[in-house]
């Protein structure tokens, strides 16, 4: 195969998985998609197949994480265009290094091994990237599956890491029919498709009927306040007072009634709590005069006791709790985003304490909590892509999660989507219930199964209001998720030494 018609088949196999990943239409055809870049891979060169690889896995990351340049409009744009070449390069050595393993073990196995061991090797690859100081989750193939009730339910089986297994085994099934000639490997995935929703909906179906007539007397009503504030205003000192004005004149529409919990998103107050006594006191005093409880975000500074530390202030992204029957409480976000909330691996190597990237140099919390009413847990931003952090607050209680965050930064992007289907697949995969508190959108309820049952628009300034149960919903992947991913990540790290080994082993 020709240099050039390779690089082709494999730019239009990754251009078509760009429009897979909702709130693009396209996600069943993923199970499809790729083959044609797996046709490159089983009959290129090897040096070819990974040149239009690293191009192809270019072109899929820039599409699809374009909005980062958004972030140009409040820092310098130089940074922010150099950081996302950078990032777009440095994610596109995760479909390389995937590629090289494959030419390598490609003449090794028969069809079958070779589907298995390439496909779990995939999804290990993915639980990689989820991991460390640089993890970024954002576009693992199965979720693609995100944005169809029926077809999302894999998750509770497979997690989304599994989903992307099935997905490269669908692709790599097609291109052995088309080059062994095995025309029964081309039904493989209709049959992944059609099992999918049969399965899924059914489940979804039965679990409508088998609840429907359960009372629902633990659920608790809860009030989402989007004040849809615009990021280029929300930070500047001399529009503070207009920024809060337009949260507390949104926030003064609403009949707090039998309201439980009332959530405002990540740094609605644009400031350091302990520096706006105000504002705190009319927080603390509106929910014991109103007999509710109130989670809105704000920074937090706390002095550094560690005297030789560069830092003399630990700066916090927290979440503040306030409640008429139990103590205020503060959550810090534990899971900061790297480079614009942590530079990484700081605590590894403290001389990059002393680089400034033009982030905000926040320090992680240390615990997760569970809050009262109703049993829920907190998580700012960021955290709620981690299936691993849903799991871990459902195992200490959650009954829902409280997410709020703020992805004003994105404008009118596809970024606000992608982090709702995140957030909403591994609900779905954790069987827990999300209320979701975003600042200019997208706000939403929901429910373990993944319908959602409220949301609001991008840029919209409302108030939604409704009944979340505490009702949990067992899966498979709650229980064992942790293992399984733990599983995939040494599978994944011991075909990379097995190749390594074979390889110098050749040499001699």
């Amino acid at each position: 195969m020709s240099t050039g018609k390779a690089i082709l088949l494999s730019l239009a196999a990754w251009a078509l998985l760009v429009l897979s990943f909702p709130p693009l239409p396209l996600g069943p055809g993923a199970l499809v998609f790729l083959a044609p870049w797996f046709y490159v891979l089983r009959t290129a060169s090897k040096r070819t197949a990974l040149l239009s690889s690293y191009l192809g896995a270019f072109l899929f990351n820039a599409a699809s994480l374009y909005w980062l340049y958004h972030v140009g409009n409040v820092a310098p744009p130089a940074l922010i265009f150099s950081g996302l070449f950078l990032g777009v390069a440095f994610l596109s050595l995760f479909t390389l290094l995937c590629a090289w393993v494959f030419v390598k073990i490609r003449d090794r196995f028969g069809e079958v091994p070779l589907i298995f061991l390439f496909s779990f090797f995939w999804a290990g690859i993915e639980v990689l990237r989820s991991k460390g100081d640089i993890s970024f989750p954002w576009l693992s193939l199965g979720l693609v599956f995100g944005d169809n009730l029926g077809l999302m339910q894999a998750f509770t089986l497979f997690g989304v890491f599994g989903c992307s297994a099935l997905i490269i085994a669908s692709n790599m099934c097609l291109v052995t029919a088309i080059l062994k000639k095995k025309r029964r490997f081309t039904l493989i995935p209709v049959i992944i498709a059609a099992c999918l929703y049969i399965g899924g909906y059914g489940a979804i179906i039965y679990e409508d009927n088998t609840t429907k007539d359960k009372a629902v007397e633990d659920a608790i009503t809860v009030a989402v306040v989007q004040p849809s504030i615009h990021q280029a205003s929300k930070w500047s000192r001399k529009y503070y007072d207009s920024v809060m004005t337009q949260t507390w004149n949104l926030f003064q529409t609403l009949d707090p009634g039998e309201v439980s919990l009332i959530l405002f998103p990540e740094t609605a107050i644009p400031d350091y709590m302990g520096t706006r006594t105000k504002e705190y006191e009319f927080l603390e005093d509106y929910a014991a005069e109103n007999n509710t409880a109130i989670v809105i975000g704000a920074l937090n500074k706390v002095r550094n006791p560690e005297q030789e530390q560069k830092k003399k202030y630990n700066v916090y992204n927290s979440a503040f709790l306030f409640g008429s029957d139990y103590l205020a409480a503060e959550y810090r976000k534990r899971h900061l985003v790297p480079f614009s909330e942590k530079v990484p691996f700081d605590n590894i190597l403290p001389v990059v304490n002393y680089v400034d990237l033009g982030g905000a140099n926040f320090s992680p919390g240390d615990s997760l909590s569970i809050w009262q009413p109703g049993n829920f847990s907190p998580l700012i931003c960021y955290e709620a892509i981690y299936g691993s952090i849903l799991r871990e607050a459902k195992r200490k209680g959650a009954k829902f999660i409280a997410n709020i965050t703020n992805d004003g930064w994105f404008m009118r992007s596809t970024a606000p989507y992608q982090h709702l289907n995140l957030v909403r697949a591994h609900a779905v995969e954790n069987g827990i219930g999300v209320v979701r508190a975003a600042n200019t959108g997208i706000s939403a309820f929901i429910e373990p199964s993944g319908r959602i049952i409220e949301r609001t628009e991008l840029f919209e300034q409302k108030i939604i209001v409704r009944s979340i149960s505490q009702e949990t919903r067992f899966t498979f992947y709650s229980v064992f998720g942790d293992y399984i991913e733990l599983i995939l990540f040494v599978f994944s790290l011991s075909m990379i030494i097995s190749v390594l080994f074979f390889r110098n082993r050749l040499k001699k």
